[in-house]
């Protein structure tokens, strides 16, 4: 088997070249042609359809040569392949989506034994689902190779076709069934876009359709976003409408369920109904973040992933077929060069492919699927031919082997002059979207602050902020109250978990209330218990007094809601007063505790106190402003034996 690659301006130049390869006795039998939308006319499918040779191609925003984005208007790859070893099947029917790709399943199945498949959806008014046809693909063969990319036009024609040696077709699903014995392929996809801003929720969407983000109708929110008119009318395209075109330089990224990552781009705003509908499904409820590519990360990201596929196996592939994302290609200018000239310079072997409005593909270390700005290689390779070509050594290529300039504009006039207001357009669209971006972060910032302050003291949080690991401190003085419900085992047992929560959430939110304002910490709840301290981190004179205090208004508490709610709850509070230690533990999830012997009394202090009373140590009497509602008595504790300890009855509250 023999791969040629031929590409022209004109139809004579096309079958010109094809008779030069008929004179060496090669023969195509199948073509994947790529025609740039600017020149698009059947007339260059003539010298493949008077030969008969099976086309597989798309109309093309860009057309890919090798180390670069073509200028000519139609660049092809012929094979030579033995016509039993693929089948071209084309789908324009009603049925769904994945009904189509349970017959393209099936059909490689009942064709050979070991099946790959390339896809081309066209998809007039959206019709067609890329991630259903996938779907119903997976259903019946989860383990086939399936790969290709959606027609593409950057403005020149609305309804983007793929080519067959039939024409022209704007809606319907080409499959391109290979016998994997003749021709195997492997493939990879790559994007190295990057998250930007804070997480967003699609509060409701259908399939690729999005309603509503965050509650907001869809069209508004990107009106917001990205400084559109939110009055427009009708549906809007993203390769129609410049703005919408800018706007999908800033992808959502989701996570699938496999744990990979993939883009979703804007193509279509309807604003009488205010949906964005969107390149691939976006599931409701799914967190998204706004994404934007780094042009020189971007590339080394993409150029790391290909050398290690590249160096998986050590076979040379004969050929590679390229999808790229025309948002990609757009995004990177004159960059994309760069990286289509180092992938040419990992790859060593001829490039042929198209920029589209989407990829199929699997990125490393996952499943197949349907992506948005990536750029998806397919490597080619006889079987037919003992004769293997081999990389010589599978370590020599590394990032540090490119230079990832620029190359220099070969733009012209007119080009420079349409490029300059498109950059103009991007530079307006950037700077209101990173304004926006900017102050989500600040209030996600400020949300995330009050919620450290919920679970850290102010200094500590601040501290923690700062970068600080180690935080510690020890304070000579502090006292340490813990109040635990009696009666709440029995409730439990006769109560459903919701009304449990709920309880127990209205308690120890009243709790909280009382805290706030005192300069005391709340330190945690475990089950049924609260523990706070006064004097810690902040030192100061009256913390035994204050805890007292709160701890009269804890249990008056109890005592009205209890008889609120006609149940049997009590309190016992236990305070304890002495020196402790305090600081943050956690990496992911932080925690402010106190440890120390005070801290130990404290909680013996509770589980001997009587219901509905404070007892305190001695420690902590003797620091009291007050301390004629108190009597001693005596106490075993637990590790300690017999000490004094001072009761505060609920008499006494009265």
């Amino acid at each position: 088997m023999d791969f040629k690659i031929v590409y022209g301006d004109s139809e004579i130049e096309i079958e010109q070249k094809l008779k030069d390869f008929e004179k060496n006795q090669f023969y195509a039998t199948l073509a994947f042609v790529f025609l740039a939308d600017k020149t698009i006319s059947a007339d260059f499918l003539k010298p493949f359809t008077e030969r008969k040779i099976t086309i597989f191609g798309s109309c093309a925003a860009e057309v890919i040569l090798n180390q670069e984005k073509s200028r000519h208007a139609v660049v092809a790859m012929l094979l030579n392949i033995p016509e039993t070893a693929f089948q071209l099947i084309v789908f324009q029917t009603e049925k769904q989506s994945s009904f189509i790709g349970q017959q393209i399943a099936q059909a490689a199945q009942n064709s050979y034994e070991h099946s790959s498949v390339l896809l081309l959806i066209a998809s007039l008014d959206l019709q067609y689902s890329p991630e259903g046809v996938l779907q119903g693909i997976s259903e019946i063969n989860s383990r086939l190779k399936v790969f290709g990319g959606i027609p593409s036009s950057f403005g020149l024609v609305e309804n983007p076709p793929f080519i067959t040696a039939e024409g022209f077709i704007e809606s319907g699903v080409c499959a391109l069934i290979l016998n994997q014995d003749v021709l195997t392929l492997d493939g990879l996809s790559v994007s190295g876009w990057q998250e930007l801003g804070t997480p967003k929720k699609i509060t409701r969407s259908s399939g690729r359709k999005v309603y509503e983000i965050e509650n907001i109708p869809a069209t508004e929110f990107y009106a917001r976003y990205f400084g559109f008119n939110d009055t427009g009318t009708g549906i809007i395209k993203n390769h129609i409408d410049p703005d919408l075109l800018s706007a999908s330089e800033y992808p959502l990224m989701l996570q699938r369920q496999d744990g990979s990552f993939v883009m979703r781009v804007a193509v279509q705003m309807d604003f009488e109904e205010k949906s964005v509908f969107f390149g691939g499904d976006i599931p409701q409820g799914a967190m998204v973040k706004f994404c934007s590519p780094n042009t020189i990360e971007t590339i080394q990201h993409s150029l790391k992933d290909m050398i290690q596929f590249r160096n998986i196996e050590s076979e040379k592939p004969d050929a590679i077929l390229m999808f790229n994302c025309a948002v990609r290609s757009r995004s990177l200018g004159n960059f994309m060069n760069t990286e289509l000239k180092a992938i040419h310079q990992i790859w060593q072997t001829p490039i042929v492919g198209f920029s589209s409005w989407g990829e199929i593909g699997n990125s490393l270390n996952a499943s197949c699927g349907f992506h948005n700005t990536v750029i998806s290689v397919v490597a080619l390779r006889d079987r037919t031919t003992s004769n293997r070509k081999m990389y010589e050594d599978k370590t020599k290529t590394s990032l540090q082997d490119f230079s990832l300039q620029a190359p220099e504009s070969s733009l012209t006039l007119s080009e420079l002059q349409k490029e300059v207001t498109q950059l103009r357009r991007d530079k307006k669209v950037l700077t209101h979207f990173l304004r926006l971006t900017n102050n989500d972060l600040e209030i996600e910032e400020a949300r995330s602050s009050r919620l450290l302050l919920n679970i850290l003291p102010a200094e500590t949080a601040t501290r923690l902020k700062a970068g600080e690991t180690n935080i510690a401190q020890h304070v000579e003085s502090a006292s340490v109250l813990f109040a635990d419900l009696t009666g709440f085992t029995s409730f439990s047992a006769q109560t459903d978990p919701d009304s449990l929560v709920k309880m127990l959430n209205e308690i120890f939110t009243a709790f909280d209330d009382f805290v706030i304002g005192t300069g005391v910490e709340k330190i945690k709840t475990i089950g049924d218990a609260y523990m706070l301290a006064a004097g810690v981190p902040n030192p100061f004179p009256e913390h035994a007094d204050i805890c007292v205090d709160l701890g009269r208004q804890m249990i008056q508490f109890i005592h009205d809601f209890s008889k609120r709610k006609k149940l049997s709850l009590n309190l016992r509070v236990g305070i304890n007063s002495g020196e402790v230690t305090a600081g943050v533990i956690g990496k992911h999830k932080f925690s402010y505790d106190l440890w120390g012997d005070t801290v130990n009394m404290a909680q013996r202090m509770e589980a001997s106190a009587v219901p509905g009373s404070i007892q305190i140590t001695t420690s902590t009497f003797k620091l009291l402003t007050d301390k004629s509602d108190f009597t001693s008595r005596e106490i075993d504790v637990k590790g300690i034996g017999q000490t004094t300890a001072y009761i505060l009855p609920f008499s006494s509250f009265l």
